[in-house]
C-alpha cells in the first residue's frame, strides 16, 4: 500500500519544504497575508514619521501615530499567536517565526515582517535554477536595505540628544550604516550611546552575514557563466568534429587521372 505523498511547499529561497502547516492555519494565512503586507508597510512608514520628527511622543501628531503603531503591533502579536495555536508542529512553527518572535519584544524589528509576508505569496516564490537565484538577490537585497534603514532610524533615535555625540542627523546615521555594513569603517562617527553601540553590534553581525551572502551568491553567478561558456564551446567542438567526419571526398580526389 503506497504511503500518500506529504504535502510541500516552496519557499523564499525557491526551495521545496515540508509543509506542515494544518488546513486552519493555511486558511487563516491565506486571508490574513496581504492585509498583514499592508500593516507592516503602515507600521514601517509611521515609525518612520515618528523618529524622524524628532517631537515628543506624547504631542501632536506623534501620539496619534504611535497609538496606531501600537494597535499594529498588538495586531500582530494576536496574528502570531492564532497561527501557533493553530499550527500542529510547534518545532518547526517557533524556527520558521522566528523575525515574528523577536519583533514582538523588539519594536523596530517589526518593519521586517514586511519582507516575511512577502515571502507567503505565491509569485514571491523562486523556482529552481537561476532564477531561484535572481529571487534571492531581490530578496537579500531587499533585505540589506530595509537592515540599514531601520538600524540607520534607531540609531539617530538614540544618538541625536546624546553629550558628545557626532551622529546628529539622519544622513550621518545613513552614512554611518553603510560604512559600518561594508566593513569600511572610516571612525569618523561612532555611537556613544550603550543602545547606539547595541545596534551598532547587530549592524556588524549582520553586515557579516549580508557580504557573505552577496559574495557567495556573486562567485556562484559567475561559476554559472563560466560552465554555460565552457559547455558551448565543447559543443562547437564536437560539432565541428563532426562536420568534418561527414564531408564527402571529391571525385577528383579518389579517382586517379589517366
Amino acid at each position: 500500500m503506497e504511503s500518500t505523498p506529504k504535502p510541500m511547499i516552496m519557499n523564499a529561497a525557491g526551495v521545496l519544504v515540508e509543509d506542515t502547516r494544518s488546513p486552519k492555519e493555511i486558511v487563516w494565512e491565506r486571508y490574513t497575508t496581504l492585509p498583514f503586507i499592508f500593516l507592516s508597510f503602515i507600521f514601517l512608514l509611521g515609525f518612520s514619521v515618528l523618529i524622524l520628527d524628532d517631537e515628543v511622543f506624547t504631542q501632536g501628531l506623534d501620539k496619534f501615530i504611535l497609538a496606531g503603531l501600537l494597535i499594529i503591533w498588538v495586531a500582530f502579536i494576536v496574528d502570531y499567536f492564532v497561527r501557533l495555536v493553530l499550527s500542529t508542529n510547534k518545532r518547526i512553527f517557533f524556527k520558521r517565526n522566528v523575525i515574528d518572535l523577536i519583533s514582538m519584544a523588539i519594536p523596530f524589528f517589526r518593519p521586517f515582517l514586511l519582507l516575511m509576508y512577502l515571502s507567503r505569496l505565491k509569485w514571491f516564490r523562486g523556482r529552481q535554477g537561476s532564477s531561484v537565484r535572481a529571487r534571492l538577490v531581490a530578496y537579500a537585497g531587499s533585505f540589506a536595505l530595509m537592515y540599514i534603514y531601520v538600524l540607520s532610524l534607531a540609531v539617530y533615535a538614540a544618538e541625536r540628544h546624546a553629550p558628545r555625540a557626532s551622529i546628529l542627523s539622519y544622513g550621518d546615521s545613513v552614512w554611518w550604516a553603510i560604512e559600518t555594513i561594508t566593513t569600511v569603517g572610516y571612525g569618523d562617527m561612532i555611537p556613544v550611546t550603550i543602545a547606539g553601540r547595541v545596534y551598532a553590534s547587530m549592524l556588524m553581525l549582520g553586515g557579516v552575514v549580508i557580504v557573505g551572502a552577496t559574495t557567495a551568491t556573486v562567485v556562484s553567478y559567475l561559476s554559472e557563466k563560466v560552465q554555460i561558456v565552457h559547455r558551448r564551446s565543447q559543443d562547437h567542438s564536437a560539432h565541428e568534429t563532426t562536420s568534418h567526419s561527414h564531408e564527402k571526398p571529391h571525385p577528383n580526389d579518389s579517382h586517379p587521372q589517366s
